[in-house]
């Protein structure tokens, strides 16, 4: 229910699971004006997803991904807590918490490297 502000740091993996359950509610935040970030380690096996999310949401190449998190409106943030290679995705789970001191500090890492990350649609893929 994010009403501004959605950004999503996920991997290779992460990123078709997302469109594939994600899909339907990130249009609905799009409609409503919520800005959307997704970034995740984009490949020739994902890139058709990528360029499908880059539609509603700035979608962007991220080499090395070490963690995967939301941050909801820079006041909540959901933090996954295990490694998707080695767990199943019926077996992974997270903490969501409620701390715009917490989700503010994401966010601003979020930012200061996101202008480094290559947008979906300039990938050689």
């Amino acid at each position: 229910n994010a009403k501004k502000q959605a950004v999503i740091i996920t991997t290779a993996d992460g990123l078709g699971r997302k469109f594939e359950a994600l899909l339907p509610s990130l249009e609905k935040a799009r409609k409503r004006g919520v800005v959307l970030k997704i970034a995740a380690t984009i490949t020739a096996e994902n890139v058709k997803f990528a360029r499908e999310l880059s539609k509603i949401a700035d979608v962007r190449h991220l080499d090395k991904p070490h963690g995967r998190f939301a941050i909801i409106d820079n006041d909540q943030m959901m933090l996954m807590l295990l490694d998707d290679k080695i767990v199943h995705p019926n077996y992974d789970f997270g903490v969501w918490l409620s701390s715009d001191y917490f989700a503010k500090s994401m966010n601003q890492m979020v930012e200061n490297t996101w202008k480094d990350l290559t947008p979906v649609n300039k990938l050689k893929i």
